[in-house]
């Protein structure tokens, strides 16, 4: 199975209705094609000389996808966006209001999705099942970024701030391009050198950028350092290493039901075997639900939350197999859906045409 072959493989629109009204605020679609959201914001504020953190999103779109998302721009007219010209970036205008967009913004999400390199249509039964009873609600892999949000993360929890720092800076992912894997491995060799290393950055290591200005000016401060990163961003990182211990259970225990514990500080575990599983892995790791107050930088505290075990979609259509142009003698197939907000699409296609 092949997924995001090109852009257009893989579309996706927000469901979201901001409250519209007067206000400072000003609401806007965002259809992007091949920018991270966070790199689609920069750039508009860059254009606009505005600071980055006057835009506000609910939830973070694929690079590798056509998307289209909700943004609240504070004090910014929507004459000034509507001017804006921008490569596979367009603006489309929702209106005004007085809430700026959060995760709490998002009911969920719309999918149509070309799946390639498949034998062909998923089996009738397969689909019938996830109709009735669901399909496995682990997080996707997109939670995890590059590969290793959840052990900056876990560093985070542990107050391991030099640790969280380099994890940013230096992990290399499957995919890394060359000149980033180079300035990676240049980082880890040259690790303290900042004002050396600052110049050499290559283009598009926004986050890196942030953390590494920081460190030039204040060589010691790691907790400066990543507080120089947005706050979601950073509260993202510790989200996903309560994600990958709730995936880890959940894999392990894959015929749970009901609301399960993503743990956190407040997390109680019950004796299921869930929970038993939960507590296995909090061991393993050596960390306790405590520490997810995040004693050295309290602002990113997790008090937990909880996760339905599966989910089930109301409508979910699957197109017909047609020869795929891209893989010789394959096929490929169009299936479209909308899910709530957490839910991953590429974990629905892993379990349906596996």
């Amino acid at each position: 199975m092949k997924l995001k072959h090109i852009p257009e493989d893989f579309v996706v629109e927000e469901l979201i209705r901001p409250t519209l009204g007067e206000g400072e605020l000003t609401y806007f679609w965002l259809t992007k094609k091949g920018w991270t959201t966070e790199g689609a914001l920069r750039a508009i504020a860059k254009a606009m000389r505005i600071n980055y953190r006057r835009l506000k999103f609910a939830g973070t779109k694929d690079k590798h996808a056509i998307t289209k998302q909700a943004v609240s721009a504070f004090k910014i007219s929507p004459e000034r966006l509507e001017g804006l010209k921008i490569t596979d970036l367009t603006i489309e205008i929702i209106g005004t209001g007085e809430d700026p967009l959060s995760l709490g913004s998002l009911e969920g999400n719309k999918f149509t999705i070309v799946v390639r390199d498949v034998d062909g249509e998923p089996d009738p039964e397969k689909v019938e099942e996830i109709l009735t009873k669901g399909f496995l609600n682990v997080f996707g892999s997109q939670r995890f970024g590059r590969g290793n949000t959840h052990l900056i993360g876990k560093a985070i929890v542990f107050g391991e701030l030099e640790k969280a720092a380099e994890e940013i800076l230096c992990f290399v992912a499957d995919n890394e391009f060359l000149d980033k894997k180079e300035f990676r491995q240049r980082i880890k060799a040259h690790w303290g050198k900042w004002a050396e290393l600052v110049p050499q950055l290559p283009r598009g290591m926004h986050i890196e950028g942030d953390v590494l200005k920081w460190l030039e000016h204040n060589p010691t401060d790691f907790a400066g350092a990543i507080r120089n990163l947005p706050k979601h961003l950073r509260k993202l990182y510790v989200h996903a290493y309560q994600s990958w211990i709730f995936n880890k259970a959940l894999l392990e225990t894959p015929n749970a039901e009901g609301l399960l514990p993503v743990p956190g500080s407040k997390t109680v575990l019950g004796r299921d075997d869930f929970s038993k599983n939960v507590q296995a892995i909090l061991e393993k790791e050596e960390v306790l639900l405590t520490n997810f107050e995040c004693e050295r930088m309290p602002e990113l505290r997790s008090e937990g939350d909880t996760r339905e075990a599966r989910i089930k979609i109301q409508k979910l259509e699957v197109g017909p197999a047609e020869p795929d142009e891209a893989f010789e003698g394959r096929k490929k197939v169009t299936v479209s859906f909308s899910l709530p907000k957490g839910c991953y699409a590429t974990v629905l296609l892993d379990q349906l045409f596996s």
